[in-house]
């Protein structure tokens, strides 16, 4: 009590002037009387004066602007729950902020990532994310390795002009660096002959006047069946190279007759081989028949091709395989002739980063010798990887994956029904291979231009089994014709149908000096599920290192062509 007296009594040090709580005359006067002294006490003291100077500054000006507009501009005090005091709005209780859970298909309005998914940063980098900007990477092997698709195989797909194949020659280049060997079995154009030279790979020229290439030579496959000490693995390498020899060569028969080869035939053609190989034919993996010489053995009519025909005589043996001798003099006589019989002029050479097999010195007009010299790099290529995991699983050579391109899909199954199943059959099994796939093609109409409905739904399949898909500029026909196959959202349909739209000419494009790319060009969408999730909309750059080597320019043609308005002159 008598502390509570004392405290009453004693003298307030400070007080309030304009809201500003400052020192009172004695308070100030006995801090000034101590800060004359040494030591602590007058060290705070001086302290003390110090920061009562700064409030009295403050003091006077709110009191000047309170005696110039009338207006108390002194600040409420401010809490942990809001300022107190006149005006204030302090709060006795915070409220906790409502919640709520929803999918981003009920909330679009309020998540704002409505298009586009995640770009995780996984293999070799492709674009800009086209909404966000972040980096995005992508190829089929790397996400396949991840977990990300269940199978390494892209499509890639897009109205031409817009970035197809620079697309892919960056995957290409970015298999490569991490230690793929990339095949681009049949390079029409060429598009990746430029890419490979200057990743130091190696070029196969095909055409005429340029090399040939003998769909009877059994390739790396073969060459490696010497070096194999296991019997069994011997045993199954020997009966892979007839089946694919016997697949190729029916393959051929196929594009020259115009339908399908029968039955008997494909044993006859698999029965002359062997008779080719026995000790009595002469020939080797080493030193491979040609299909002349095929011709020649199936028109002789030895006793046990006649035996396979189950012909009794030679008239009835000759009569039974004129169908199928024909067609093998078509191909020996005929323009393919000069392109599959004779000795492979360069052989695949997979200790190089990469190998291009360039074939765009065959015409355009002729579709059936491109769709031929294709099939056959394709069988090529797989037979040569093959070989490679062969010697791998024999402990002969390391591990190893690779990356092949089937670039102009559409070239091989324009010429028939009859050729979906040859090709359905190089991709059915990739995995097994270790073999990352990336098919190309202008629309999803290549796919179904059959009239079968079987082959529709095989050739389709080539589509739907890609787990990746980037689809670039195309139309509203088109983008619906994918969403049966994959989810398209009605933002994504707008977003792509965008891309192909160019905008309307003006007189500014007149201008000489000026070249714009149009506005589509470089941009995909990354989808890979079949569900209506967002995919990931992209935008490919080129690096300065790229435009520096010029792989990427389809357009050499053009570039020294003279401007709009002087070829006239």
């Amino acid at each position: 009590m008598k502390t509570l007296r004392a405290a009453a009594s004693r003298p307030a040090r400070t007080e309030t002037v304009a809201g500003v709580c400052v020192l009172t005359s004695q308070a100030r006067a006995a801090a000034e009387a101590a800060a004359a002294r040494p030591g602590l006490r007058g060290w705070r003291a001086r302290l003390a004066i110090s920061s009562d100077d700064h409030r009295r500054a403050t003091a006077a000006r709110r009191a000047e602007d309170l005696g110039r507009d009338g207006f108390d501009r002194s600040l409420a005090t401010l809490t942990d729950r809001g300022y107190r005091g006149p005006g204030g709005g302090r709060a006795g209780v915070v409220a906790a902020t409502p919640e709520w859970r929803a999918t981003t298909v009920q909330v679009a309005g309020l998540w704002p990532f409505a298009v586009g998914a995640s770009a995780p940063t996984v293999g070799t980098p492709v674009g800009a994310h086209y909404i966000t900007g972040a980096p995005v990477h992508f190829d089929p092997m790397s996400w396949f390795l991840k977990g990300f698709i269940t199978a390494p195989i892209a499509f890639v797909l897009a109205l031409n002009g817009f970035g197809k194949s620079s697309l892919i020659r960056r995957m290409v280049t970015g298999a490569v660096a991490a230690g793929e060997t990339v095949l681009c079995m049949g390079d029409t154009k060429p598009d990746y002959r430029d890419l490979v030279e200057r990743l130091g790979g190696h070029v196969v020229d095909v055409g005429y006047g340029h090399g040939t290439l003998n769909p009877l030579d059994v390739g790396a496959l073969g060459a490696v069946v010497q070096r194999l000490t296991d019997p069994d693995q011997r045993r199954q390498v020997t009966a892979r190279v007839e089946a694919g020899q016997v697949n190729i060569v029916a393959g051929l028969i196929e594009l020259v007759r115009g339908s399908r080869v029968a039955d008997y035939e494909e044993v006859l053609i698999a029965a002359g081989l062997r008779e080719l190989y026995s000790p009595a034919g002469g020939f080797s993996y080493d030193n491979p028949p040609l299909l002349s010489d095929l011709l020649e053995v199936i028109s002789g009519g030895a006793e046990r091709l006649r035996q396979f025909a189950e012909e009794d005589d030679e008239p009835t043996y000759r009569a039974s395989t004129k169908t199928l001798r024909r067609s093998l003099r078509a191909l020996v006589e005929g323009p393919f002739g000069a392109i599959f019989n004779g000795p492979t002029t360069t052989r695949l050479d997979l200790a190089s980063p990469a190998v291009c097999v360039d074939v765009s010195r065959i015409p355009e007009g002729d579709t059936k010798l491109l769709a031929a010299v294709l099939m056959v790099c394709w069988s090529e290529g797989f037979g040569a990887v093959a070989a490679a995991h062969a010697l791998a699983d024999a402990g002969l050579a390391r591990p190893h994956t690779f990356e092949v391109v089937m670039d102009e899909i559409w070239r091989v199954l324009g010429v028939g029904a009859f050729m979906v199943d040859r090709v359905d059959a190089l991709t059915r099994l990739n995995r097994g291979l270790g073999t990352g796939l990336i098919m190309c093609s202008h629309t999803i109409k290549d796919l179904a231009a059959f009239d079968s409905p079987a082959a529709q739904a095989k050739a389709l399949g080539f589509f739907e089994r890609a787990r990746a898909k980037l689809v670039g500029p195309v139309g509203p026909e088109e983008i619906d014709r994918i969403r049966n196959a994959v989810g398209i959202t009605d933002t994504e349909k707008l977003l792509v149908t965008s891309w192909a739209a160019p905008r309307p000419p003006s007189d500014d494009d007149l201008d000489p000096t000026r070249r714009e790319t149009p506005p589509g060009t470089g941009c995909f969408l990354l989808k890979t599920g079949e569900a209506a999730e967002p995919g990931i909309p992209f935008r490919m750059m080129f690096t300065p290192t790229e435009r520096d080597a010029d792989v990427h320019n389809t357009n050499r043609r053009f570039d020294n062509l003279p401007a709009v308005g002087e070829a006239s002159r």
